[in-house]
C-alpha cells in the first residue's frame, strides 16, 4: 500500500463552535450512536475511531475544542487546532443567535490560517427540535452556508443519529476530494518539473554537439 493510498484512508476532523451548542454530544452520538445530553467540557478532547464511508473505511482523529475568543494565548491554541486539521465542522444552535454569528468568524479563521479557499468544511445547525426556543431560522443558516460555500445540515443531536452520520459521511467526502485534488496538483508538478529537465538536458546536449 502507498503512503498516498495509506493517507487516503484516514482523516483530522475539528469540531468549532461557541459552548453549549452541542459538539460533544454530536462527537459522542457519532462515534457510539448514543445520546448523552449533559457533559462538563473544560477541555479538548481527541475522539479516535474506525468508520465506512461510501463503502470504504477511514481512521478518523476528530477534535473537540473548547469554544475560545479570538485573541490572546486562546488564539494560539485555536490557530493550533485549526492547522491541525484536515475538515472542520462548525456547529450552531438554533436557539442561541450568538452561536450562529460565530460561524462566519470561524470560517474566516479557518480560510485565513490555511491560506486557501475551498478547505472542506460543513457547517450543523443543531436543536431543530426545541421549536418553541428557535431563534435562527432555516433559511438563515442555508443562506449562510451558500454564501460561505459549505454543506449544510439541520438537525437534532438528540433525536437523529442518520443526520449526524450524514454531516460527518459528508466532510469525509470533501476531505477526500480535497486530499485527491491536492495529488493531481503533485503529479502535475512533477510532470512539468521532469519536462523542464528533460528540455534542459536536451538543450545543453545541442549546444555541446555545436562546439
Amino acid at each position: 500500500m502507498t503512503e498516498s493510498v495509506r493517507m487516503m484512508m484516514r482523516a483530522k476532523l475539528v469540531v468549532l463552535g461557541r459552548d453549549n451548542c452541542g459538539k460533544t454530544a454530536l462527537c459522542v452520538r457519532f462515534i457510539t450512536k448514543r445520546f448523552i445530553g449533559e457533559y462538563e467540557h473544560k477541555r479538548e478532547v481527541t475522539y479516535r475511531c474506525q468508520k465506512m464511508v461510501d463503502k470504504e473505511p477511514i481512521e478518523l482523529e476528530i477534535l473537540d475544542t473548547v469554544y475560545k475568543e479570538f485573541v490572546g494565548p486562546a488564539a494560539s491554541s485555536l490557530e493550533s487546532s485549526i492547522k491541525w486539521g484536515d475538515g472542520f465542522l462548525i456547529m450552531y444552535s438554533v436557539t442561541d443567535r450568538s452561536s450562529f454569528e460565530a460561524v462566519s468568524r470561524l470560517k474566516r479563521l479557518i480560510d485565513h490560517i490555511k491560506q486557501t479557499l475551498g478547505i472542506p468544511t460543513v457547517i450543523v445547525a443543531n436543536k431543530c427540535d426545541m421549536e418553541n426556543g428557535r431563534v435562527v431560522r432555516t433559511d438563515e443558516g442555508q443562506a449562510l452556508a451558500s454564501e460561505l460555500r459549505c454543506s449544510f445540515f439541520e438537525l437534532a443531536v438528540a433525536e437523529d443519529t442518520s443526520a449526524v452520520e450524514a454531516s460527518f459521511g459528508q466532510l469525509v467526502r470533501e476531505v477526500r476530494q480535497e486530499f485527491q485534488r491536492h495529488l493531481l496538483a503533485m503529479d502535475k508538478r512533477s510532470r512539468m518539473l521532469q519536462m523542464r529537465h528533460a528540455l534542459k538536458n536536451k538543450l545543453t546536449r545541442s549546444k555541446t554537439m555545436q562546439w
